[in-house]
């Protein structure tokens, strides 16, 4: 039996794809920050953008890049416990580095059941000179420090909490960047917070839809330089039906690798087959949480756009749901925030991810 080649898709959330698709721009002006003294913009950075745009990706790729120059990269979520695991995430990735003293010690240690107590010196300092002289030691020693937080959540009170850390850091010259990653909508409730005026100066790169080029250029390369070809009609196809979706890229590339089996080509049978699957698998991991975030308006006003082939004119959208131009702009508008659809031009919008419409047109309330 031949053996079968290892799949080089990977639509995962967050796993490292085998090429990049149209990023390369981002990573470049992030990494040029770094490189750059304290106080460049880049070192501030916000990607929001939609489910399986690719934001985590993203910054992962950006973090193993920077620890390549030598930074420390302390990576979390947003949600409870977020300084703790910073700082655990940073003593650890720190800990060839930094003095023995200032890494948490082992106490004691019981049998039946078996347990052990850690205890740092730090623990009766405050957060914010904790992550400092941590900061401060590293720094010593020419490291800088990367903080990457992901899934930014507006209700975490630490996340505010460690931007107005950050933002000290910051005015005190410190050798630190900081990332952030979210859905649009939370970004944009994030950043109306009395408390974090400072990461309103950050960066904010919409992590939008990908060049059919690039698209093309990265279907390519990950099924030639693994062993097996694909014909153009075949590569066209799939990259149309990607729509620029980094996710839907590589879940389309993962199904129609497995239909080859142990053939050498994907044709465009393989294709059709791996459309059809993948846009189930869209469905249900990205359009179906998407539009249980939406209002039954924003919903309705979805619906509505599904209706034509191409963009959808906004005047006629608020013909179709009987409603005010006003009342339709402001639909349109959260819709956009939501990282949903995207502006063309002016009264002019379209879909910025795929399967939406085909979804919509068969389930018109959203479900």
């Amino acid at each position: 039996m031949a053996t079968l080649r290892r799949n080089p898709f990977t639509p995962t959330f967050g796993h490292a794809p085998f090429a990049f698709a149209g990023r390369d721009e981002l990573i470049d002006d992030v990494i040029e920050g770094l490189a750059n003294q304290p106080g460049d913009p880049n070192r501030a950075t916000i990607f929001l953008g939609p489910r399986g745009a690719g934001k985590t990706v993203l910054m992962n790729a950006i973090a193993q890049e920077a620890s390549s120059m030598g930074w420390i990269n302390a990576n979390a979520v947003a949600r409870r416990g977020l300084l703790e695991d910073l700082m655990y995430a940073l003593k650890t990735s720190a800990a060839h580095i930094l003095d023995e003293q200032s890494l948490p010690q082992l106490t004691s240690v019981k049998v039946g059941p078996v347990g052990a107590s850690w205890e740092s010196p730090q623990e009766n300092i405050p957060w914010r000179f904790r992550f400092q002289q941590t900061i401060e030691e590293l720094n010593r020693q020419d490291v800088g420090v990367l903080f990457t937080i992901d899934e930014v959540n507006p209700e975490c009170e630490e996340l505010i909490e460690f931007i107005s850390f950050f933002q000290l850091f910051v005015s005190e010259g410190l050798d630190v960047a900081m990332l952030l990653a979210g859905l649009p909508s939370m970004v944009s409730t994030l950043l109306q917070s009395d408390y974090v005026s400072f990461v309103r100066r950050a960066f904010q790169r919409h992590l939008g839809t990908i060049p059919d080029e690039d698209i093309k250029d990265a279907f390519l390369s990950t099924i030639t330089e693994n062993g097996k070809t694909i014909g153009e009609d075949a590569l066209d196809l799939a990259v149309k039906a990607a729509e620029g979706f980094p996710f839907a890229m590589q879940l389309i590339g993962y199904s129609a690798w497995r239909y080859t089996k142990d053939e050498k080509e994907l044709t465009r049978a393989h294709v059709e087959k791996a459309i059809r699957r993948s846009y189930q698998e869209m469905e249900h991991s990205v359009v179906q949480p998407t539009l249980r975030e939406c209002s039954q308006r924003e919903v309705e006003y979805l619906a509505a756009m599904a209706a034509d082939e191409g963009p959808s004119i906004t005047s006629e959208v608020a013909v179709r749901m009987g409603i005010s131009m006003t009342n339709a702009s402001n639909l349109r508008r959260r819709l956009i925030d939501r990282g949903v659809i995207k502006d063309l031009r002016m009264g002019l919008v379209d879909f910025d991810m795929p399967a939406f419409k085909t979804y919509l047109r068969e389930h018109p309330l959203g479900y």
